[in-house]
């Protein structure tokens, strides 16, 4: 009797571990409760419009900031996204933030347990991206862009949007003293020529994550070697050392932003996470 309960036990063992995920494979997450949802079209590479409960709702993937459809990458980040969710049955997961002022659902989206959001960085379809408060599960996020930057994945790519420059983003002052939109030039953005050659500013553009703000820097504009140039957010006189950007209110944002550096093909020279 002993031999057959050892037996059976022996046995049962075996079953559950060919029912265990293999070496390698991915684990699901757990999903939150969270609304249920079918993809109905694709808008960008973070951006969808969904079906609840028979109305639609424009929803944006927190966390991550895809390019632009008409940016470096975007159409492959566009496509990413579409294959991966049209006409699907989904879970939108909210963090603190219910909507943005745009209207849009702040979501985490689930499909069949996996979460999209994480997937796209992971893939280097998409930038990690905080969005305060909603910043639940942005520790796994920059983990998965990390991983998708150092294997030069998607947008990293060298063959992408990688560029390579020794123009570089030196320091962005996001918070002016005093209230920003009454100090525009307390904010400001400083690129500089890290490289021992003259490099020209023709073409050239500097935007924050959200592709909202963008700048591009008028011709003729030259650094020499270890020269500076910063461009204050408003408006005023350029000297040899400072251009203004003219921006009718603040650009970069205080609670933490990533600023852009893009040559004229729209690709990333450098990148400045605050």
């Amino acid at each position: 009797m002993r031999r057959s309960l050892s037996l059976v036990f022996l046995l049962l063992v075996a079953a559950c571990s060919d029912l265990s995920p293999s070496a390698g494979s991915p684990i699901s997450a757990d999903v939150p409760a969270g609304d249920e949802a079918l993809v109905v079209h694709v808008s960008d590479g973070d951006s969808l419009i969904v079906e609840i409960d028979g109305t639609e709702r424009r929803v944006r993937l927190i966390g991550i900031n895809a390019p632009e459809t008409d940016e470096c990458f975007g159409e492959e980040s566009s496509e990413r996204l579409e294959s991966l969710l049209l006409d699907r049955q989904v879970t939108l997961v909210a963090d603190l933030e219910p909507e943005d002022q745009y209207g849009r659902l702040l979501r985490y989206v689930f499909l069949d347990g996996s979460l999209i959001n994480e997937e796209l960085a992971a893939g280097g379809y998409a930038m990690a991206r905080s969005y305060e408060p909603n910043t639940a599960r942005q520790s796994a996020l920059r983990a998965a862009e990390e991983e998708a930057r150092t294997a030069e994945l998607g947008l990293w790519a060298k063959s992408a949007c990688a560029a390579e420059s020794d123009l570089t983003i030196d320091h962005v002052e996001a918070d002016a003293p005093g209230p920003d939109d009454e100090n525009l030039n307390g904010e400001w953005i400083r690129i500089k020529n890290d490289g021992d050659d003259p490099q020209t500013l023709d073409g050239w553009s500097i935007r924050d994550a959200e592709s909202v703000n963008r700048f591009e820097f008028p011709d003729g504009i030259r650094l020499e070697a270890g020269d500076d140039l910063t461009v204050f957010t408003g408006c005023g006189d350029a000297t040899a050392s400072g251009i203004f950007w003219c921006s009718p209110g603040p650009v970069w944002n205080n609670r933490g932003d990533v600023a852009f550096l893009l040559d004229p093909g729209g690709k990333i020279a450098d990148r400045f996470d605050y």
